[in-house]
């Protein structure tokens, strides 16, 4: 069975800025670069609500979906990930580093072409001296954690947890880790349209948000750069074409409901802060879903 870590909670800093406007308009040296570790071939069903009233152009099929990570860049907190994506171990072996005596059969369509696709190659190759991981959620999204660092902090979100249908399929991303912190944004602030949030680094450039459904603890970022600002969905909302037709993420959410009203706090928002670019879950103007 699966080592317990320790988890403490992250020091949640208190931020004098009380609405976006004040946000926006001081930004910082922040950037990010989205990297694609590897792609899940996966139902239509599971990416996008069918049953919607939005979705009735929408058929059923089967998508080419990318595994995406991004490397933070702040120039005074230096580098970070926000998901780590797939590490090479999925090149090497059918559902990777996930465990268990169905794992080739549940994860058969997780696929990763070379190594070099890897998180923990991508990072070499760029010269990153990684300080610390922000999770969006735990599934695939932190299954790159393995083949990272074990003494740097993974944060994720209260109420996240592994899969654990042991012995059939479960993971154990984060043995070994000895800095795991979860937020808990009961201690966060309530900002207009996006309710709890929290100042991450205490300056204003990256905020965790609170998106509940597809899993308990799921957050959202919001990067707040001199060049681009940016909203870092998470499978909130996994697709452009999700978001275009304002149709929820499926049924990969756990809690349907609560996915539904992050997704639309997240849509007004982007009615409000247009300028904003989304990354999107699983897509990005560069790294597209192919639909079929």
């Amino acid at each position: 069975m699966k080592k317990v870590n320790n988890i403490s909670n992250y020091m949640v800093k208190k931020s004098e800025l009380k609405d976006w406007d004040s946000v926006f308009i001081n930004p910082t040296s922040i950037e990010i670069e989205t990297l694609r570790t590897g792609t899940i071939i996966s139902k239509m069903s599971g990416l996008l609500n069918l049953k919607s009233a939005n979705a009735t152009e929408l058929k059923d099929g089967t998508a080419n979906i990318p595994v995406l990570a991004h490397i933070l860049r702040h120039e005074k907190y230096g580098d970070y990930l926000i998901d780590t994506g797939f590490d090479s171990s999925f090149t090497n072996e059918i559902g990777g580093n996930f465990k268990g005596i169905l794992k080739k059969i549940y994860f058969r369509n997780y696929i990763q072409e070379k190594n070099s696709e890897g998180i923990e190659f991508q990072l070499k190759c760029r010269c990153i001296n990684l300080n610390g991981v922000f999770l969006t959620h735990i599934h695939e999204h932190a299954s790159g954690s393995p083949s990272l660092p074990n003494e740097i902090p993974y944060v994720y979100g209260n109420g996240e947890r592994e899969e654990n249908f042991f012995p059939f399929v479960y993971s154990n991303f984060f043995k070994n880790k000895v800095d795991l912190q979860k937020i808990d944004f009961l201690k966060g602030q309530d900002m207009p349209i996006l309710g709890k949030c929290v100042d991450v680094f205490g300056d204003g450039s990256f905020w965790a948000i609170s998106t509940p459904g597809h899993t308990k603890g799921h957050i959202s970022y919001i990067v707040n750069g001199k060049e681009t600002k940016s909203l870092i969905t998470g499978d909130v909302c996994i697709s452009k074409k999700g978001f275009e037709l304002g149709v929820e993420t499926g049924k990969f959410s756990l809690n349907k409901e609560q996915g539904r009203e992050s997704f639309f706090k997240i849509k007004e928002f982007i009615k409000y802060y247009p300028c904003t670019k989304i990354i999107f879950g699983h897509e990005t103007d560069e790294f597209k879903i192919e639909y079929s």
